[in-house]
């Protein structure tokens, strides 16, 4: 038979084993659970530390940004000529540019053509004319870009075309009033007088294609040595000129020339 003592006393041995087995279930499980939270604590703190150590050292670093966007180049605006070039231009294709010498009342479009020849007797618009037209030099081709551009005009007795370069013979005059002012189809230019003579055609001033920039320079030196008064204007090799070029009859086969350096 059974005793009940016994039974009761194994009943209550084996409840305390169980509570015993819970308990240390549950210590270890904590323990492992605050172990998990100290790792992941420390991981967390040592992340942190670098970045405040270089705060320390070097002050707070700005946030990193991205290379600029490079600025588009821009596009060249065309130049839009005056209307009374543009007016010309319409009329006559061969209108290149538009020349004005404040002082004088040398104020005329230019034109150019294929040759040297037609507009000794033909006006701006084409139109037989005996006083002709300002024409630039055809190897000249309408630019104003070369080292050395040419304009012709005659000397006119009622005072149009290049009669009024006469006053730059008059040394007070040219001083005073040693600027031209020149539209081209790409903008507006200024020249500056550097030199003014009467010369015969012995002497080939029209030249326009040089070998090198020493040749250029040889003649530059020879338009300032031949000038009437000095102007006290240095052109070099890189200078642009501009030559403007009538008849004179100081002698036979006489020429009155003006030269002008590109004012940059």
């Amino acid at each position: 038979m059974f005793d009940p003592l016994k039974i009761q006393r194994w009943i209550v041995r084996t409840i305390r084993i169980e509570v015993i087995l819970v308990a240390v279930v549950v210590t270890l499980t904590v323990g492992m659970f605050i172990r998990i939270l100290v790792q992941r604590n420390g991981s967390a703190q040592e992340s942190v530390v670098p970045t405040v150590a270089v705060q320390t050292q070097a002050g707070t670093l700005p946030a990193p940004t991205a290379a600029p966007t490079p600025l588009p180049t821009p596009t060249p605006v065309p130049y839009e000529v005056s209307d009374r070039l543009a007016e010309v231009r319409a009329q006559n294709p061969d209108a290149v540019a538009w020349l004005q010498i404040p002082g004088t009342q040398i104020d005329d479009p230019v034109v150019c053509g294929s040759d040297n020849e037609f507009y000794l007797k033909h006006d701006y618009l084409g139109n037989t004319d005996i006083a002709g037209a300002i024409y630039q030099d055809f190897r000249n081709a309408g630019s104003f870009s070369g080292r050395h551009s040419i304009l012709y005009g005659h000397n006119m007795k009622d005072g149009t075309m290049f009669h009024n370069l006469r006053y730059f013979k008059e040394e007070d005059f040219a001083r005073k009033n040693n600027r031209i002012v020149l539209e081209t189809l790409d903008g507006m230019t200024e020249w500056q007088v550097f030199a003014s003579y009467v010369m015969t055609t012995d002497f080939y001033v029209i030249q326009t294609a040089f070998s090198d920039g020493a040749e250029y320079q040889t003649f530059l030196d020879t338009l300032v040595e031949k000038s009437d008064f000095d102007y006290g204007i240095d052109v070099t090799a890189a200078s642009q000129i501009l030559t403007l070029l009538t008849c004179t009859y100081e002698v036979d086969n006489a020429r009155f020339v003006v030269h002008a350096v590109k004012v940059e």
